[in-house]
């Protein structure tokens, strides 16, 4: 048997047994009908709904980020290797890839 919190925050725990439902202590059904009337659910999935695209938007943003770095990083090992000799490459390789893993 698990304890949840319905809807994560209408502070009602209920108890859920996933072979056997749900199990409601005293006046917990009528504090979720009161919840769900007062627009709690709608709320809560809203709520739901903007961490979601939040998560979205953090994680298009890091991917641009790795795509930008890692551009950045074969930009720099193009022009080292028309200017500069194989251990100044290494060195530059290094500091775009502690840049990447840093920023």
């Amino acid at each position: 048997m698990n304890r949840i919190n319905f809807a994560r925050c209408s502070g009602v725990i209920v108890d859920i047994c996933k072979g056997h439902g749900s199990w409601f202590d005293h006046e917990e059904l009528t504090r979720i009908v009161e919840f769900i009337r007062a627009g709690g659910l709608d709320a809560a999935r809203a709520k739901e709904k903007a961490a979601i695209e939040e998560e979205r938007r953090q994680l298009r943003h890091e991917q641009l980020s790795v795509d930008g770095s890692l551009s950045s990083l074969l930009d720099i090992r193009a022009a080292d290797d028309h200017h500069t000799t194989g251990v100044t490459t290494g060195i530059a390789s290094a500091r775009a890839l502690l840049k990447l893993l840093l920023d």
